[in-house]
This record gives C-alpha cells, structure tokens and sequence, in this order.
C-alpha cells in the first residue's frame, strides 16, 4: 500500500485530489498539509511513500518546501503539481528535488499513475508542458563545466540523451541495441559520477547540458 500526503493550500483541490486517489487499490492518502511549512512535520510523524504537492502557496512554496525536505535524509519522493503558467516555478521544484510533475488538471487516471512512478522510484514529467519547464529550467542554472562532462564514458552519455528525451529503459536498449540491464547499469553509473539523485534530475541534467 502506498501512503499519501497531500500538500496544497486550497481545499476544494486536496479533496478533490483525495476523491481520485483513495478509492485506487493500492493507494490511501495518509494525511493533507495547508501549506508547505507544515510538511516536514508531516512527513515525520506520517511516514508517507510519496509527497504530492503543489508549487504555489502562500506561505511556503513547492519549491522551497521540497529544498528543506530533500535536505535530510530517508525522506519521501516529491511530485509536483502544476498550471500551464508555472514554468519557472515547477523548474525551481525540479532543482530542489522533485522526481517529477503532472498538471492540476491532468485526467484522473495520469494523476494516479505520476504518483504511484514517483512513489516507486521513477520520474513523471508532464509530456504537455516538460519542454517550456526544462527551458525555463534552463534559464535559470548554469551549465555543467566540461570537466565534469568528460567523467562520463561514450555509453553513459548515449544513455543519458535518451533518458533525457524522456525514453524508458526498454526503448533506450532498444535504441542503443543493448540490453535493459546495461541502460540500468550506465544510468546508474552516470548518475554516481555526476552526482545526481535520481531520473527526474537525470533528465533535467541533460537537457540543461545540450545532451537532450
């Protein structure tokens, strides 16, 4: 069973996010927060598998509120929602940590499989806005210095274009003609070498850095 916490300061969304959730199999929605301040709290005494929060509110944003979370340790992944105009914002989420996003008005049915890849371990970028937020992504953070780069071997950096071109595993292998195993072996590799966290920071490594 996948545990739940909603973040998001309007109360007509949190139930309405609760009213496609909880009746999933597999899914039960552990508590709800108002705002982003009230999160690591949350977090402590509900022990969720997956954060799903929104990027705007009035205290404490998204972002920032995914910052302070990932800051410590053994703590639960975080999929953003979001609006057509949020772009910078959702960017700023992904930096913080984020494994992903989906949008507040995505159909029912993508809202619950965003939240059951991210609580898996997986990333979720909304394929109908994931261009303008890894542009606005973009504008917003440096590019990795070459040096850095040069760390990863010609595998790693095949991989890591079709991670970024938001392949799956299985088509990775297939368009590398490699086994799944290998594309799993070098994201993984690529991931320790270039000190990133997860898929979803993956992704958004390469585009930043021209690889995507």
């Amino acid at each position: 069973m996948i545990a739940v916490l909603l973040v998001d300061d309007q109360p007509l969304a949190r139930a309405g996010l609760r009213r496609i959730l909880e009746p999933q199999e597999g899914l039960t929605v552990v508590g709800e927060c108002a705002d982003g301040d009230e999160v690591l709290a949350a977090v402590e005494r509900l022990r969720p598998d997956v954060v799903v929060m929104d990027v705007r509110m009035r205290r404490v944003d998204g972002a920032e509120a995914t910052r302070l979370l990932r800051a410590r340790a053994d703590t639960p992944p975080v999929l953003a929602l979001t609006t057509f105009d949020d772009d910078e914002t959702v960017a700023a989420a992904l930096g913080a940590g984020a494994a992903g996003f989906v949008l507040k008005d995505a159909p029912g049915e993508d809202i619950v499989r965003a939240t059951t890849t991210v609580a898996e371990g997986g990333a979720w970028l909304d394929p109908q806005v994931v261009g303008r937020v890894l542009a606005a992504y973009r504008r917003v953070a440096p590019r990795t210095p070459e040096a850095v780069l040069d760390r990863l071997t010609p595998r790693e950096r095949d991989v890591l274009c079709q991670i970024g071109r938001g392949a799956t595993n299985a088509e990775a292998a297939a368009a590398l003609h490699v086994s799944e195993a290998t594309v799993k072996s070098h994201l993984g590799h690529a991931l320790t070498k270039l000190a990133l966290r997860d898929r979803a920071a993956a992704i958004v490594f390469a585009h930043r850095n021209g690889l995507a």
